[in-house]
């Protein structure tokens, strides 16, 4: 990955902390992991195409965020603070409700680049540009679900209920998603 600081015992790369957007497939045996776990992790696309995402961090750890492809009722939907769509809906959508603590060794950069399908390569292109502008929110929205996710259930509102129940359980994750071991 190039361009990368040394933090404690693992190596993040440096966008990560400067708040640049950047795709990332998430390596299928590390899901199989979060997996034992908590069943509302989203399992990688077996057979198509794997789960694109951004990484995002928040209190000193990598979050993956995957994404989801356009469809017609994305521009109906509002953003919320476990969904949030990209260009309006027009190109998809971020599950953050699917985001899941990751060490770097279990991300696998995507050049978009090198994409063989020019009109998936396209649609990541346009994704990419309407995600880059919109990284405060994305950000500021991820800090407020994962604050909800990590309160007692008592202490919860009616709709963060919820969005607690269709969320990972980011209290079980972020305990063991430093035991992968890839």
């Amino acid at each position: 990955m190039g361009n990368e600081k040394r933090r404690g015992r693992e190596t993040f790369p440096a966008f990560l902390e400067e708040g640049i957007m950047q795709f990332y497939h998430i390596k299928d045996d590390y899901i199989k992991f979060l997996l034992k776990f908590d069943k509302n992790v989203a399992d990688n696309k077996v057979g198509s195409r794997p789960y694109v995402g951004v990484v995002l961090v928040i209190e000193g750890i990598n979050y993956y965020a995957p994404l989801t492809s356009p469809k017609p009722k994305h521009r109906n939907m509002k953003n919320q603070i476990d969904f949030r769509k990209i260009g309006g809906g027009e190109y998809g959508a971020i599950n953050l409700n699917n985001m899941i603590p990751v060490p770097v060794s279990a991300l696998i950069e995507i050049d978009i680049e090198k994409e063989p399908d020019l009109k998936y390569r396209k649609l990541l292109k346009k994704q990419f540009l309407f995600l880059d502008r919109d990284v405060k929110g994305i950000e500021k929205a991820a800090c407020k679900l994962r604050e909800v996710l990590l309160k007692e259930d008592s202490e919860l509102k009616e709709f963060e209920k919820v969005i607690k129940e269709r969320s990972c359980d980011l209290k079980i994750l972020e305990k063991v998603y430093t035991d992968y071991k890839p």
